[in-house]
C-alpha cells in the first residue's frame, strides 16, 4: 500500500512538475526534447535507485546509481513543495511575464536547496547535550549516549558508522540506547565491519526495533543484537545494577502490521519499583501518551526525522505532538531526535543529524 501511494504521487508530481516548466518557460521544438529526455532520464533512476537500495553487496556502481537516484528523489520532494508554494503569488498576478519570473526565482531557490540539502548531510553528526534533573536518581549522574534511525543502506560506507562508534565511545556513557531502524540492508554477515560490535559503555548497549527491522527482516535483527551483545528490548525491561531501569517496546505500529510481538507498554513496564528512575525507548514518539501516565523519567524516540526536507517536515510538524527535541509532560520527559543518519536521500534542509548525549542529574535534597 505504501508503495503504491507512493507511485502515485511520484507520478503525479512528475507530471505536475513537467507541466509548470513547459508551460511558464514556453518549451517547444529542441529545447523541449532536451529538458524531456534529461528529465525522464534521472526520474528513472530515481525509481531503480529504490529497486537496488537494498543489496548487500553493492558494487561502486550500484553506489553511485543509488545516491543519485536518492538526491533526485529529494530535489523532487522540495521542488513539489516550493512549485506549489510558488502557486500562491500566482493569485495576484498571473500573466505570462511574472509566470516566468516567478518559476525562474523557484528553480534556482530549489536547486540551491537541494545543493545545501546534500551538502548538510556530509561530515558527522552534531553533538547534542541535553541535562535533565532527577529526583530518585541514585547516583550523583548518569550517562546515556541514544543512538537512532542510522539507515545503513547499499550506500554506506564501513567507515561512516565506525566514526559514529568512535565518537560515542568518546563520552565514556553508562548506557548506549538505541532506538530503532539500524539498517534497510541484511548485516546479519557484515555488522563486524561497520564495528556495530565495538560500542562500549558501562553498563551496555540497550535496543529496541524501529519499524525498518520489520522491512529488513526482523529475525536478523534480532541475530545482530544476539551477536552484537546488545540488550534487546522487547516490551520488557532490565533492572540495571539495582540502580534504575531501561525498559523498551517494539515498534508501535509495525509490530501490529506484522503481527510480530506486538507493542504492549503495560507488559513492558511490569513489576517496575517507580521508586527508581526508568528509562523508556520506543522508537515512535506518539507513544509518550501513554508513557507518561506512569512516573516514567524519560523516553527516548526517533523516526520522525525532523522531516529532514520538505514538504515531509512540514507535515510531521502538525501529526507530531512530539516532533524532535526535549519536552516535559506530567513530571516525565520526552527526547526525540532528529536520527543519528538519515532515511533515503542524504539530505536535510532545516535539521542536522545528531548523536545525543544525555546526562542526567541528581536533585540535591533538600
Amino acid at each position: 500500500m505504501f508503495f503504491l501511494i507512493f507511485f502515485i504521487i511520484y507520478l503525479l508530481g512528475n507530471v505536475y512538475i513537467i507541466y509548470r516548466i513547459i508551460s511558464d518557460f514556453k518549451l517547444h521544438g529542441l529545447s523541449l526534447v532536451i529538458f524531456l529526455s534529461l528529465y525522464f532520464t534521472v526520474a528513472f533512476l530515481s525509481i531503480y535507485a529504490l529497486s537496488i537500495s537494498r543489496h548487500s553487496q553493492p558494487s561502486v556502481y550500484t553506489k553511485i546509481l543509488t545516491q543519485t537516484g536518492y538526491i533526485w528523489l529529494g530535489t523532487f520532494s522540495i521542488a513539489i513543495t516550493f512549485f506549489l508554494l510558488s502557486n500562491i503569488l500566482f493569485i495576484f498576478n498571473h500573466t505570462p511575464h511574472f509566470r516566468f519570473n516567478t518559476t525562474l526565482i523557484t528553480v534556482i531557490i530549489i536547486l540551491i536547496s537541494s545543493m545545501y540539502s546534500v551538502f548538510n548531510t556530509r561530515g558527522l553528526p552534531k553533538i547534542t547535550e541535553i541535562t535533565i534533573p532527577v529526583a530518585n536518581l541514585p547516583v550523583e549522574k548518569l550517562t546515556i549516549v541514544q543512538l537512532s534511525d542510522i539507515h545503513i543502506d547499499t550506500a554506506t560506507t564501513y567507515d561512516e558508522i565506525k566514526k559514529i562508534v568512535e565518537i560515542t565511545n568518546s563520552f565514556n556513557p553508562d548506557i548506549i540506547a538505541f532506538t530503532g531502524d539500524l539498517a534497510d540492508i541484511d548485516i546479519t554477515q557484515t555488522y563486524k565491519n561497520y564495528g556495530l560490535a565495538d560500542f562500549k559503555a558501562k553498563y551496555g548497549v540497550f535496543a529496541i526495533n524501529g519499524n525498518h527491522e520489520y522491512y529488513m527482516g526482523i529475525k536478523k535483527f534480532e541475530s545482530v543484537c544476539k551477536n552484537a551483545n546488545y540488550i534487546l528490548l522487547n516490551n520488557t525491561n532490565a533492572l540495571v545494577d539495582d540502580k534504575f531501569y531501561v525498559a523498551g517496546i517494539t515498534d508501535i505500529k509495525t509490530s501490529k502490521y506484522f503481527n510480530y510481538e506486538p507493542a504492549d507498554i503495560n507488559k513492558a513496564l511490569k513489576n517496575i519499583n517507580w521508586e527508581k528512575p526508568v528509562i523508556f525507548l520506543s522508537h515512535q514518539p506518539q507513544i509518550f501518551f501513554e508513557t507518561q501516565k506512569h512516573p516514567v523519567t524519560i523516553q527516548l524516540s526517533g523516526h520522525t526525522h525532523a522531516g529532514q526536507i520538505p514538504p515531509f517536515d512540514i507535515i510531521e510538524y502538525f501529526i507530531y505532538k512530539y516532533f524532535c527535541g526535549l519536552y516535559k509532560d506530567n513530571d516525565s520527559y520526552i527526547y526525540v531526535t532528529t536520527g543519528t543518519r538519515w532515511w533515503g536521500p542524504s539530505m536535510r534542509l532545516f535539521s542536522k543529524s545528531e548523536i545525543v548525549h544525555i546526562t542526567l542529574i541528581k536533585i540535591a535534597e533538600g
